[in-house]
Parts: C-alpha cells; structure tokens; sequence
C-alpha cells in the first residue's frame, strides 16, 4: 500500500503528513478532513509517539501492531511516529529530551506508546501475543476517536527557496478560551523498508507557545527545519523521503489536542 504523491503544493487542513524527497521538488501526501470550523464536528487526528530502542526485542511486535494499524486508519485519522532514544545511533538530543519530558522520574523502558501525549501511555507489550496488542492498541486508539476537537490546523504555506519554510495558523473553533497550548512538529525519514512507518524521527522542533486563544482565535507559526535535504542518496541516485507532522500539544498536562 503506497500514499500518492502530488508535486503540487495544496492547502490541507487539520493535522497534515507532509513528504517530500531530497530532490528539490517538494511532494505532499494530502490528507483533508471536515474543514467546517462553526461547528465542533472537525475529529481529532490521533498522534501515536512509539519510543523504541535498536536492541529492544519485544519493539518489533509493538512497531508490526502499530504500523497495521497506520494503514488500516490512514493518516487523516492516525499519525504514528517512531522516536529512537538511549544511544542507539538512531536517536538525537531531541527525541532523547522528549521521552525525558513525558516519563520524568518515572517507569522507563521499551517500547513505550504515548497515545495523543500522556492522554493514554501504554509500556512494554500489553499482550503475550500479537493478535492482543493489535486489539489493546486499537481499542486506546479507537476511545480516542470519540473524543472532539477544538482546534482546526492548517498548512496552506510551504516555500522552497534555501530552505523549507512551513507556515501555517491554528485556530480555536469550540466556544471557550484554551491556553498553556504549543504548537510543534517532527521531521521523520523513512527507512530501507518499503513501510511508510519504516521510518524515525530525525528533528523535532522547539515549542512554540500559543497565547491564550480565544473562541474564533488564530496563532499563526512558522518552521524552519534544520535537518539537510542533500544526503548521500543523492549522489547513489536514489531518493531519501522524509514526512513531517505539525501537532498542538499542552504543555502543562501534555495532552496532543489536534496532530
């Protein structure tokens, strides 16, 4: 199963996987949902964070459950991202210093799901076997569609010129004001499988702090990623994908509100 590709750069609204190559033409995998912003009908896009370690035994089954259960949903109604950390060669300060933020002093180990943030967190394997942690993954996963959205996000900006440049507004559409929100993204690049989720986060950006928003309120944010798009693939003739997810999180009960 492959995700279209278009060469063109489109507005899309709510929480958007971004793709492109390394080459310099950009490609957007475009995911539009109910953009009807009187109501508060816009779902909730569910941002699954899978930490893993490379000499984790048991994260293949959680990654094999998870990465299922990407495709049967697809990306308008689930987003999973794959965060290495403790020095396996895959991780970077970034992905270390969020697993930190989540965990605190608490538990720690592999692999350990962060469902919408600290909504649900799910460590280690719920089940002895894979047909259990597809269902105990998909049940925390499906309670989280029932939940609303008071946030629509939209990326109708991504400029090519240096750099890539992502713009885009989060606005609050349900009638009270929200606060102590941040809006964030990842930049993940995808692996030598043919898996879309074979792939790991190589960039995560700062916060950047949303003021208290207002019913009907918009925050406008701006990105810049650090991460190089002139790789090695480059110069072998291939091409490294990369896809980016932008999401708005509570800083203060790290809830992810819309991704």
């Amino acid at each position: 199963m492959k995700i279209n590709k278009i060469t063109s750069i489109s507005v899309f609204l709510i929480i958007l996987l971004l793709a492109w190559t390394s080459s310099s033409t950009l490609t957007l995998g475009v995911f539009a949902q109910n953009t009807d912003s009187t109501s508060k009908t816009v779902p909730r896009t569910v941002l699954a964070e899978l930490f893993v370690q490379e000499e984790c035994l048991t994260c293949p089954t959680a990654e094999f459950c998870l990465e299922d259960l990407a495709w049967e949903y697809g990306t308008s109604k689930f987003i999973l991202v794959e965060e290495h950390f403790w020095g396996d060669g895959y991780d970077t300060l970034e992905t270390n210093a969020r697993y930190n933020w989540y965990v605190g002093n608490g538990k720690k180990g592999t692999p350990d799901l962060f469902i919408n943030g600290l909504t649900n967190r799910l460590q280690g394997l719920p089940c002895d076997c894979v047909e259990g942690n597809y269902e105990c993954y998909k049940d925390a996963i499906e309670e989280e569609f029932t939940q609303p959205s008071f946030l629509e996000l939209s990326v109708p900006k991504t400029i090519i010129e240096a750099d890539y440049i992502i713009e885009g507004t989060v606005k609050n559409i349900s009638d009270t004001p929200l606060k102590d929100l941040a809006v964030c993204g990842m930049v993940g690049k995808e692996g030598d499988g043919s898996s879309l989720y074979n792939n790991y986060i190589q960039d995560i950006f700062p916060f950047q702090n949303i003021p208290t928003l207002l019913p009907g309120g918009t925050f406008s944010f701006k990105f810049v990623p650090k991460i190089s798009f002139t790789t090695e693939s480059e110069i072998d003739g291939e091409e490294d994908v990369l896809h980016l997810v932008v999401f708005v999180q509570n800083t203060e009960t790290k809830e992810v509100l819309q991704a």
